[in-house]
């Protein structure tokens, strides 16, 4: 037994070693992988990270694309949003624009060969692509090549045409769990007298939307704020015990998650403004909707101050928080 033991830690010990040197090793070959590509741009993601935080990764490869004049093809194949090993969930949701019937015949046959990496470091893509990234442009490479696949978008305008009308709508959104690693948190009370702030400064608001990874929350502010017409989507699952849903690949459907992931955010970008804490989800939305107002409840700690919080950050209209006032 100890024996068998012993063999079974060696070979953990030597696989971990061995995927240590090969993630090393990957941005030196990856760019040599796609060399004979046939002007294909073909990668294979499996990161274990946010459904957004894996499309701020598509953001470098479409502008690495744009600059050399490649077509990408990003299969993402996180085990947190996919059904079944071997999909990918990208495709769940969006449309490559730039494909032809050439292009499929290539990927069909076995002529396009992915490069298989857990994070976009490893592809060995220049640094500047994310330094030169804003809103607009962010905005630009996302449409550029991709769009939402229309039964998703036609669910979305749908949903907007009826609850939103022609009220005027303040977004509004909290993102608990595990969030709190990567900026301090607020408390609901600092929440409302934000919400609250803005609509004294703002008279004409007279509907809130309202999205949350956290049930009791979305809950709270229907009661602080009965007198007003108070929206959210009716998502699946929501968290009760503070631990993020996402990360939990066997609780729920995982196309389920990442499609109402997607489908608040895209709400939260057709308000009028947006209060919202750290988070990549309602960040987002100014991704989708670049002029949107946004005041944020919380920054990022420095070393987490990432794409694109770090600018919308910059322009954020702090003026409605409670210390400010």
């Amino acid at each position: 037994m100890h024996t068998r033991k012993l063999y079974w830690r060696s070979l953990t010990a030597f696989r971990d070693f061995a995927g240590y040197v090969g993630n090393k090793l990957k941005p030196f070959y990856c760019p040599l992988q796609q060399k004979r590509n046939h002007g294909i741009y073909a990668v294979n993601m499996d990161a274990k990270i946010g459904l957004f935080a894996q499309l701020n990764q598509c953001l470098r490869i479409f502008a690495h694309c744009e600059r050399h004049g490649l077509k990408p093809i990003v299969f993402l194949s996180s085990p947190f949003y996919v059904r079944a090993k071997g999909e990918s969930w990208l495709e769940y949701f969006f449309e490559n624009r730039k494909l032809d019937e050439n292009d499929r015949e290539l990927l069909e046959n076995g002529s396009i060969k992915f490069s298989h990496v857990s994070d976009v470091d490893q592809l060995g893509l220049p640094t500047n692509l994310a330094l030169r990234m804003t809103l607009e442009y962010a905005n630009h490479l996302l449409w550029s090549y991709v769009s939402i696949k229309s039964e998703l978008m036609d669910y979305v305008d749908s949903f907007a045409e009826r609850q939103f009308g022609n009220r005027t709508v303040l977004g509004i959104h909290y993102r608990g769990t595990d969030k709190k690693s990567e900026a301090k948190p607020v408390t609901w009370e600092y929440v409302a007298t934000t919400i609250s702030n803005y609509i004294a400064a703002n008279p004409h608001v007279d509907s809130l939307f309202v999205a949350s990874d956290e049930a009791d929350f979305i809950e709270w502010i229907g009661r602080e704020f009965k007198h007003m017409n108070v929206l959210s989507h009716d998502d699946t699952l929501r968290s009760r015990n503070g631990i993020a849903i996402h990360v939990q690949p066997a609780l729920g459907d995982n196309y389920t998650k990442g499609k109402e992931a997607l489908v608040n955010s895209l709400l939260l970008a057709k308000c009028d403004a947006l209060i919202r804490t750290s988070s990549f989800l309602s960040a987002w939305s100014s991704i989708f909707n670049p002029s949107l107002p946004v005041i944020m409840l919380n920054r990022p700690f420095d070393d987490k101050l990432w794409f694109p919080d770090a600018l919308i950050a910059q322009k954020a209209l702090n003026e409605y928080l409670p210390n400010k006032i």
